[in-house]
């Protein structure tokens, strides 16, 4: 490969617009040209300055000459080399700087890709009709003299009380959906994908009451005279004004980020009030988690994973949730563990690319995402 083919290939490798083929081209440039140990220094070097590079002008005959010239000798053994470059490269993929520990490595196999989630939903109206929301979507629809609007990813509710009979909407998000419902209270509603919310059109004159499944943050609207109250599962959880994430997907959470509430195991008529900062889970019982991960439990309603500390077969099951696959184990699941932080507006194969680790192979086959030990 002469120099400025080198420099072509880098400069694809800096801006995210190379193929496979081509990538495996400039690495297979790198370690042909050099001996093996060598090569994986070199190799290091190059990931290390894609972050160098990014948000920079690229000098691509400074970066050139750095990796093929300088040959900085190996002073960390290749294993943790590789793992420093993988955490840059995970860090600048995702647009974010707050690694703070050893994230693997992923060697990507993927000729394919799957796009990330992104907002749509499905509104199933009081008369059991159904309407398909997306980010195009700009409506207005009818129910009594309720109107409910639709602008991009966000449903908006118009109307006062309903009086004492009520019209219930509910609103699922699939896997690889996200959404936004402002209710007629004011309440805003932030749903994860896989989730459902069930909730009446307008609400009565002395109470709120809504349904969950999934994964949905509240930021209720203060109202003494009427509670507000949420129901997931035998978990309920009731608030004048307040925000906190539920969790359903595979337990009952509630973490309380501001305000307070009260909430309830109904299976077993006991219940705890939580302070900002706490977490409730229900399993035999109530546990209260006094200093629970915030930023790893809202990164999915800023447009982050947050991986940290979160098992193998944990991260998988938020991909598949996010990007609407089905995560296949080809020998079992690998033992690794994983750190910091990535967005959710990458593509599949650009963020496997980013969980790089020498001994687990993905490829992407349609829908399915391969895992090879």
């Amino acid at each position: 490969m002469q120099h400025v083919d080198f420099k072509i290939l880098f400069q694809k490798y800096l801006d995210e617009t190379i193929s496979p083929e081509e990538f495996e081209q400039l690495e297979t440039f790198i370690r042909s040209n050099y001996p093996e140990q060598e090569a994986e220094v070199l190799w290091g070097e190059a990931l290390a300055n894609k972050a160098y590079a990014v948000g920079t002008e690229h000098n691509l005959d400074a970066i050139f000459n750095e990796i093929t010239t300088q040959r900085r000798p190996a002073r960390l053994g290749w294993i943790k080399y590789a793992a420093a470059a993988a955490i840059i490269v995970a860090v600048v993929m995702g647009g974010l700087y707050r690694f703070t520990q050893q994230s693997p490595e992923v060697k990507s196999l993927a000729v394919q890709d799957v796009a990330p989630g992104g907002n749509k939903a499905i509104l199933t109206l009081a008369d059991g009709s159904t309407v398909t929301l997306d980010s195009a979507g700009n409506q207005v629809i009818q129910q009594g003299g309720i109107a409910v609007k639709q602008t991009g990813g966000q449903l908006t509710y118009d109307g006062g009380n309903s009086g004492e009979t009520l019209s219930f909407n509910t609103l699922i998000t699939p896997r690889g959906g996200q959404f936004q419902v402002r209710l007629s209270d004011g309440t805003r509603v932030w749903m994860n994908a896989a989730s459902s919310l069930r909730y009446p059109t307008a609400f009565s004159s002395h109470e709120r009451k809504v349904e969950v499944t999934g994964e949905v943050y509240f930021e209720v609207a203060k109202d003494a005279a009427r509670p507000f109250e949420v129901q997931a599962g035998n978990m309920k959880v009731e608030v004048l004004g307040t925000h906190f994430n539920m969790n359903a997907y595979d337990g009952l959470s509630t973490t309380l980020l501001e305000g307070a509430v009260k909430v309830s195991n109904l299976a077993q008529g006991n219940h705890v009030t939580l302070q900002p900062g706490q977490q409730a889970q229900l399993s035999d019982g109530i546990k209260v988690v006094s200093d629970p991960d915030v930023d790893k439990i809202m990164a999915w309603k800023n447009g982050l994973f947050n991986f940290e500390g979160a098992s193998f077969k944990e991260v998988m099951q938020e991909l598949e949730r996010w990007y609407d696959i089905e995560v296949v184990y080809a020998g079992g699941v690998p033992d690794i563990r994983f750190g910091g932080e990535l967005s959710r507006n990458k593509s599949l194969a650009g963020l496997i690319e980013a969980l790089r680790d020498a001994e687990v192979h993905f490829e992407i086959k349609g829908r399915q995402l391969i895992v090879r030990k």
